[in-house]
This record gives C-alpha cells, structure tokens and sequence, in this order.
C-alpha cells in the first residue's frame, strides 16, 4: 500500500479531522467557560484533564455517528494514532506545570 493509499484511508475513517476538531473545540470552550466563570487555575486543569480525553471521545463521537472508530488491522497508519493520543497526556502534564506558575496568561480577563 503506498503512502498516497494509507493517508487516504486514515483521512475517509477519521472523517478528514472534522470529529476530532469537534471535540478539541468544546474542550477548549470548556476551559474558557470554567476560566471565566472559576477561575484560571480550574481551567488549566479542565485543559489538562480535556485533551487527555481527546482521543477517547473522538472515538465515541465516531462510533455514535456510525462510522468505523479505527482503522482496519494491519493498517501501516494504525499505530500513528495511538501514538498521537499518548504524547497528548505527556504534553498537557508539562503545560500544566508550567501554568502553575502563570495560569493566568493563558485565561486573562478582559475587563
């Protein structure tokens, strides 16, 4: 299977990204609502806790739309993903020590 071959299949499973967006994006509303309404810290932890849940819930949002959630065994892409979902977690632990000491200049208030 070539390249060309592999990334299509990976772009037709996973919707083109659009799923995955889709949860990244209420994640991060997520955060800003608890910022605003909380406080800094409480959405750096929302953050954190949300794109540990990233992968999972793009998953579930794929398998309740009725689309396959993963590809197909043997796929040369398949272990990319599951990569992916484990340097999200290693990331979002080292944003979140380093916003312990400035949380608040990732969720200012304007007023």
């Amino acid at each position: 299977m070539s390249i060309r071959d592999a990334q299509r299949d990976v772009r037709g499973v996973y919707e083109g990204g659009f799923y995955g967006q889709l949860v990244s994006g209420v994640v991060w509303l997520a955060a800003a609502s608890v910022a605003t309404w909380v406080s800094p810290s409480a959405a750096v932890l929302t953050l954190f806790l949300g794109g540990v849940l990233i992968f999972p819930l793009t998953t579930l949002a794929l398998r309740l739309s009725g689309r396959a959630a993963s590809l197909p065994a043997g796929h040369p892409m398949a272990g990319l993903a599951m990569q992916i979902a484990f340097t999200v977690p290693i990331g979002s632990s080292q944003s979140w020590r380093c916003s312990a000491v400035a949380a608040t200049c990732s969720f200012r208030r304007a007023w």
